[in-house]
């Protein structure tokens, strides 16, 4: 069973039906028994970070989501909210080392909902039977800067994190349920994990 974190501002839909289409028994939840049951937790999209923290906290999360030994895949924001920090201000889980910086709005503007071409750094279970230079959908209004937790890029003169791990900690800044047929793999792969 996989537990689908809802902090009560965060998008589930297209993500359920992606979930569906692989036939993966999951809930969508807040509650600390039924997310501790699960062998494995999605963090979805959101559009706001600075909420989503709050309302992370509003929800006893932070510790659940913190001391987890089971399999995290943070999705975008949900990516995001594994993180340290931002450039703004904003204190996240602090699960991957790495930090946020906040887009401009012409880069906003520039980069929203965009597919874009994700390369892979070090070889890693969430994109087996991806090919490099797939393409994946965007849509993020902050980066996370490259660190050694960086499994894969994206961007042309300035590259940044498109996909992170640490530990049990999986975190990818596209949108997989929105990404076709090598997001769906993505998902698969990450289900298929022990």
């Amino acid at each position: 069973m996989i537990a689908v974190i809802d902090y009560g501002i965060n998008d589930t839909d297209d993500l359920a039906q992606a979930l569906n289409t692989l036939n993966v028994d999951f809930k969508i939840t807040r509650n600390e028994r039924e997310i501790l049951d699960c062998e494995k937790i999605i963090i979805s999209d959101s559009t706001n970070l600075s909420k989503a923290v709050k309302r992370i906290h509003l929800y006893n999360l932070f510790s659940v989501l913190r001391l987890q030994k089971h399999p995290v895949l943070g999705i975008s924001m949900g990516m995001e909210l594994l993180c340290n920090t931002t450039n703004d201000g904003i204190t996240c889980l602090g699960l991957i080392p790495s930090e946020l910086k906040q887009k401009n709005n012409d880069e906003i503007i520039e980069s929203e909902g965009k597919w874009e071409t994700v390369h892979q750094l070090k070889a890693s279970l969430l994109f087996e039977n991806i090919p490099n230079d797939s393409k994946f959908f965007f849509n993020n209004s902050y980066y996370t800067e490259l660190s050694d937790s960086t499994v894969a890029t994206v961007g042309n003169s300035e590259k940044y994190s498109a996909a992170i791990i640490k530990e049990n900690f999986y975190g990818v800044q596209f949108l997989p349920e929105k990404s076709g047929e090598y997001g769906c793999q993505l998902l698969d792969n990450f289900i298929s994990m022990c």
